[in-house]
């Protein structure tokens, strides 16, 4: 217990503090950042935000590798790959989709996606202390059927491109000021004629979301495979905090591109979709006992 709450101090500060200083150098690089004088008031309460969502994410960290049977460069990699690919990678290539209304400069986006990658690196690099701290993990005791994998995934995309427009218009959709932000009116159709105007408006959207959602079924197929050591609940609500609060919280950080009430919309509909898909993922790539 005092060996968890030593690293998850020591992760998130150092989460923190990493994230900070490099998004701010990247930032200042390419003139993003403000040259006037800051309150240093303003400025300490900006950081609380970022701290906070450097913790959350921390957390599900922290149950990953408890549960996880890989240990050394193993662990390290998987930690990384999947903290940096659902907080950073996924994110903006939806912001790239979107741009047009979040209007975020490409030189901004990626400052964002450097700094995300050494904040994120600290933290796979600290798991692989953290582990050996913890012992030797047990040996693997699960495997996944390869057998119709490939199937299982495109089902996934397909069935992620569903959850997405749905809980995209009964959750963030609902909230008038993002209808405003994005079409720049509050009108509002019944969800079959928005789906119609969806459809005819932006073809390509379906099929980006469709291989979205295959990206998203891999991640979540390879925090699956890092599990060796999870119960079965524990690793269906896990596989689904993985795939969901590291995706929402960065909306929590305040930012000059999405408003707070643009942002409260998304947060509350990707923390669910997300949540959910995961846990589709994990029971679609159930393991089973070895032998």
């Amino acid at each position: 217990m005092k060996t968890n709450v030593l690293f998850i101090v020591l992760m998130t500060f150092t989460m923190s503090l990493v994230w900070m200083i490099s998004a701010g150098a990247f930032m200042g690089m390419v003139g993003a950042l403000p040259t006037a004088e800051l309150d240093p008031v303003e400025s300490a309460l900006s950081t609380l935000p970022m701290v906070l969502v450097s913790f959350l994410n921390v957390v599900v960290v922290a149950w990953f590798v408890n549960r996880s049977h890989l240990r050394g460069f193993s662990l390290g990699f998987r930690v990384f790959f999947l903290l940096f690919g659902v907080m950073f990678f996924m994110t903006q290539i939806e912001t790239l989709m979107f741009n047009s209304a979040i209007e975020m400069p490409l030189a901004v986006v990626g400052a964002t996606v450097a700094s995300g990658g050494l904040a994120t690196l600290s933290v796979a690099i600290l798991s692989v202390f953290y582990r050996r701290k913890l012992g030797a993990p047990k040996m693997n005791s699960t495997w996944v059927d390869p057998s119709r994998n490939v199937t299982k995934l495109l089902i996934l995309a397909i069935t992620y491109m569903i959850i997405y427009f749905v809980f995209g218009y009964y959750i963030a959709w609902q909230v008038p000021e993002l209808r405003v932000f994005y079409t720049g009116s509050t009108y509002i159709l019944p969800f079959g004629a928005h789906m119609v105007g969806v459809l005819r408006s932006d073809t390509a959207l379906p099929m980006f979301q469709i291989v979205r959602g295959l990206m998203w079924a891999g991640l979540g197929y390879a925090a699956i495979v890092g599990l060796g050591n999870a119960k079965a609940w524990e690793r269906t609500i896990l596989v689904g905090l993985i795939l969901s609060v590291g995706l929402s919280t960065p909306l929590l950080i305040p930012n000059e591109f999405m408003p707070f009430e643009i942002r409260s919309g998304h947060f509350l509909e990707l923390l669910a979709e997300n949540f959910l898909f995961g846990v589709l993922v994990a029971l679609f790539f159930r393991p089973r006992a070895r032998g």
